[in-house]
């Protein structure tokens, strides 16, 4: 996978550590922020695969899904598929591993957006309408679905860290061209 494209994971996540971990707090149990810095890292640094590396490292529902969404990333960046196709690859697996669907108040309320998009930047663009839209939606899925409210009041944090995630695909592929 592209080390610049990691290494701006890395660095904007380190940004968003805490703040994801406070989203997290709200609907969770606040360790989502913490949690992806540490697979972001480790597939930065590891010679593994990055979603591999990333997926060990995370561990839990979130080291397998977002590992997903890594490795659809790495797909397109290694020029073995289309940018649709790997992200409609992905909803599909975090769909079937978590159950979910869209309206569930999870990652996909962005990922599949982004999966009908032409182009990283649309994408990036339509992931980012996802996460905002979840923050009226009550959770039926994980952790969120038993708190007061269903986290109704605040955007999903596996959403936010997809809406973040193709922002920075976004702009390294921007670059690329």
């Amino acid at each position: 996978m592209n080390a610049a494209f990691l290494n701006a994971l890395v660095k904007r996540f380190e940004g968003l550590e805490q703040p994801l971990n406070r989203l997290d707090a709200a609907t969770g149990d606040g360790d989502h922020g913490s949690t992806m810095l540490k697979g972001l890292r480790a597939a930065a640094e590891s010679p593994q695969a990055p979603a591999k590396a990333f997926r060990k490292a995370a561990g839990g529902a979130s080291g397998s899904l977002f590992s997903l969404l890594i490795g659809a990333l790495d797909q397109v960046l290694q020029g073995e598929a289309k940018l649709p196709d790997a992200l409609s690859r992905a909803a599909d697996r975090v769909n079937q591993l978590g159950q979910a669907k869209p309206g569930d108040k999870t990652m996909l309320d962005a990922l599949i957006p982004a999966a009908a998009q032409p182009d990283a930047t649309q994408a990036a663009k339509a992931a980012r309408a996802g996460c905002e839209g979840t923050r009226s939606m009550a959770a039926k899925r994980g952790r969120a679905r038993y708190v007061e409210g269903a986290g109704v009041g605040h955007m999903d944090a596996g959403a936010t860290s997809v809406a973040e995630i193709l922002d920075e695909f976004a702009k390294i592929t921007a670059e690329d061209t």
